[in-house]
């Protein structure tokens, strides 16, 4: 079993998962709500949003889509998504990237659980934590 982090963004889907996989790297999938066989649901005006976006790599599959109305999207709360990484450099760098243009909850740095921990929202309102153990 594994649990993979579904996100649900407001018209920028496609932008954050191309920023993901930028820094991620893996396979990168994206299907707008035009490509779809049925677009009679899809709202007007909606129809150039993404409807399912995916970034699959050996170790997880980050995935999304844009909020088309079928449910109210009201930012980013109650989670963060956890990447632990081995190496503290490359983790102080995914941190960096991660947290331009967004804000530092808490700068990586060594704690007394990690040699490596940080926690910032990115640029999408997204929240991450680096852990190097």
């Amino acid at each position: 079993m594994r649990l993979n982090p579904y996100l649900t963004f407001d018209g920028n889907c496609e932008a954050a998962m191309r920023f993901y996989h930028g820094l991620l790297g893996g396979d990168l999938q994206i299907m707008k709500y035009n490509e779809m066989p049925d677009t009679s649901m899809v709202p007007d005006g909606m129809q150039d949003r993404v409807a399912h976006a995916g970034i699959k790599t050996d170790g997880f599959w980050l995935q999304g889509s844009d909020n088309i109305g079928q449910m109210p999207f009201d930012g980013y709360k109650g989670f963060t998504i956890q990447i632990d990484l081995g190496d503290i450099d490359k983790g102080k760098a995914l941190f960096d990237r991660l947290s331009d243009g967004g804000s530092v909850i808490m700068p990586y740095g060594e704690q007394f659980w990690a040699r490596g921990f940080g926690m910032a929202t990115d640029k999408f309102g997204v929240p991450w934590m680096i852990h190097v153990e």
